[in-house]
């Protein structure tokens, strides 16, 4: 499964899946499953579309839950598109929500839809059929892009803000003193480096039952450890432990990079214990 980063489509993938299913070896394994989402959206609601996409994708091919194949899934996200990944692979317990919120869950006046929308959304345990995680330029520390940005967009949400479900938003303005943050945050807010959400995410290890494998994309000569992609510090998209880490000298839409295919390519071939 492909998930494009942020302002993006599935189309920024074009590439690489050409390259992929060039490989008769790999087409023969895998099937290559895209997902598409509104990536102005809160972090966390996006991933919940994703879950929700999973989870229905996987009870319709194999009901049973018997199907070996499907329990080997390999998630491939770019940029925000990691951050999601990534959330579909943690134990969150009541970190994420803590970033979030100076009061419990349960004394928060809520809707009912609403309630069970955010306990979804941000107290999530790992889906069980996914197996590996490859993280491209992703901002695990968030983006100094975002940070830069971060006014603006929250004004850009007061004048036209995402459409939220069940009134989400209102909902929770309806709790004064709750929310840590004034508005519902967008995922550019989401990816400031000092936001509460992506602090409370960096903090959530990935579970040990699954692999991950690191692409970091730096675009200028140097040392790799001081150098950025044009929108994420290698700083912030490095992260510990992982099976593998490849640095690529690239710009942050990475994911048509030759090297980095042929990063996917290696890792792909080795969870399908080809050569």
């Amino acid at each position: 499964m492909f998930v494009h980063g942020t302002e993006s489509s599935v189309l920024r993938w074009a590439e690489m899946y050409n390259r992929l299913l060039a490989d008769a070896e790999l087409r023969n394994r895998y099937q290559f499953w895209f997902f598409q989402y509104d990536s102005g959206n809160p972090i966390v609601l996006s991933s919940l579309q994703l879950r929700k996409s999973l989870t229905a994708a996987f009870a319709r091919l194999d009901p049973g839950g018997t199907d070996p194949a499907l329990r080997q899934t390999v998630l491939v996200g770019h940029s925000q598109g990691g951050l999601l990944v990534k959330m579909q692979v943690i134990t969150s317990g009541d970190h994420l929500w803590n970033a979030a919120s100076r009061k419990p869950l349960a004394e928060l006046t809520l809707m009912p839809g609403d309630r069970e929308l955010l306990q979804h959304a941000m107290f999530v345990e790992p889906v069980p059929q996914v197996s590996r995680v490859v993280f491209i330029c992703t901002p695990q520390r968030g983006s100094f892009v975002a940070g830069r940005t971060v006014i603006e967009d929250a004004v850009r949400w007061l004048l036209n803000p995402p459409r939220l479900e069940g009134n989400l938003a209102l909902d929770i303005a309806a709790n004064p003193g709750a929310a840590r943050s004034p508005f519902v945050p967008s995922a550019v807010d989401n990816m400031s480096p000092s936001s509460n959400f992506i602090r409370g995410l960096e903090g959530i290890p990935v579970a040990s039952s699954v692999t991950v494998n690191s692409i970091i994309a730096v675009e200028t000569d140097g040392p790799v450890e001081q150098g950025d992609d044009g929108v994420v510090k290698y700083s912030s998209a490095h992260v510990e432990p992982v099976e593998s880490e490849l640095v690529v000298r690239s710009g942050h839409s990475a994911e048509g990079n030759p090297h980095t295919i042929e990063e996917v390519r290696r890792i792909l071939r080795k969870q399908a214990g080809l050569p």
